[in-house]
């Protein structure tokens, strides 16, 4: 009886020094042998050298060691060929395991395009500084008759109008429109004669102002009314941004004579007759025989009219630089 116990007492301590050996051959294949083969560790290999290569072979050779990459082609150099390697890391001969990424600085094909920046409305210098900074150049200069000197008005880019945000390539020439500013000593354009409409645009055109506007008699159409007298007087010296005012009617110039010579004694600085009548009449007449040239009646020669005794002036024209 004393000998089985000792047996059974023996074997219970067998058993148990028995799972010990297999929970520690368990864990030591499971750590030291299977991981380590599943994972190849302690397995490294070196970076090539990338730095000759195109960035497809470059990404081949990779793929082969079983790396991954990262491409970064945002910076293009000139100087290099296009999709030459720039730079890598790790460098050559680096060691690292299988799975490592690599970052890769590629040249792209040539310049990335660029973004029109916002600068209407902005003064020259500024314009022109962000147009450099974006990678753009400037074409010709153009100025246009406006209030704002050397603001930026538009900008051109192969004789259309862009905007801003608008893509360019790298290094596009575009043209910028400039206000050329208010002038002084400016001659008077020759309003008579000219109707409502007509009269406003010349003088919104010219860069003066649109003042009062007096009208002798009630009428339901406005386009029958002409212009019988302004001030400033036609020829007259005068500072862009000012207000010109307009008398209009559409009476007949006999009508209208003693009017305008009450207002010649306001605004004139001489005694001399007025030009305003001769041409508010010479205006009606081109105008009647403009009408009746429609229906198949030859037009009246501008040499059988009566002379203009106040010469206009052309609106001054776009000036480039």
């Amino acid at each position: 009886m004393k000998f089985f116990r000792a047996l059974t007492k023996w074997q219970f301590w067998a058993s148990i020094v028995l799972m010990a050996l297999a929970v520690y051959g368990l864990y030591h294949f499971t750590f030291r042998v299977f991981l380590n083969s599943y994972t190849n560790h302690n397995e490294v290999m070196e970076i090539p050298d990338l730095s000759q290569m195109n960035i497809k072979e470059a990404i081949k050779t990779l793929e082969d060691l079983n790396l991954t990459y990262e491409i970064d082609s945002v910076k293009f150099d000139s100087t290099k060929a296009p999709f030459a390697i720039l730079d890598y890391y790790p460098q050559k001969g680096f060691k690292v395991k299988e799975g490592r990424r690599i970052f890769i600085k590629s040249n792209p094909r040539t310049w990335l395009p660029v973004e029109l920046p916002d600068i209407i409305g902005k003064s020259k210098r500024l314009a022109f500084t962000q147009l450099k900074l974006s990678g753009l150049e400037v074409g010709d200069t153009i100025y246009e008759p406006d209030i704002a000197k050397d603001a930026v008005l538009r900008v051109m880019f192969q004789g259309k109008q862009i905007t801003s945000k608008t893509i360019l390539p790298r290094f596009a020439r575009v043209d910028v429109v400039l206000g050329k500013g208010l002038e002084y000593g400016v001659k008077m354009e020759n309003l008579i004669g000219m109707g409502l409409d007509q009269a406003r645009s010349t003088i919104v055109a010219n860069q003066f102002e649109v003042g009062r506007l007096v009208v002798e008699e009630s009428v339901s159409d406005s386009s029958v009314l002409r212009v019988f007298y302004q001030y400033p007087i036609a020829g007259d010296n005068y500072d862009q941004g000012l207000p010109v005012d307009l008398w209009l009617s559409s009476r007949s110039p006999a009508e209208l004579a003693m009017r305008v010579k009450d207002l010649d004694r306001q605004y004139r600085n001489d005694l001399k007759d007025s030009a305003a009548i001769a041409e508010y009449e010479r205006q009606l007449q081109l105008k009647d025989r403009t009408e009746l040239s429609t229906d198949n009646t030859p037009s009246v020669q501008e040499s059988q009219l009566p002379p203009k005794n106040v010469p206009q002036e052309q609106p001054e024209g776009v000036q480039i630089d």
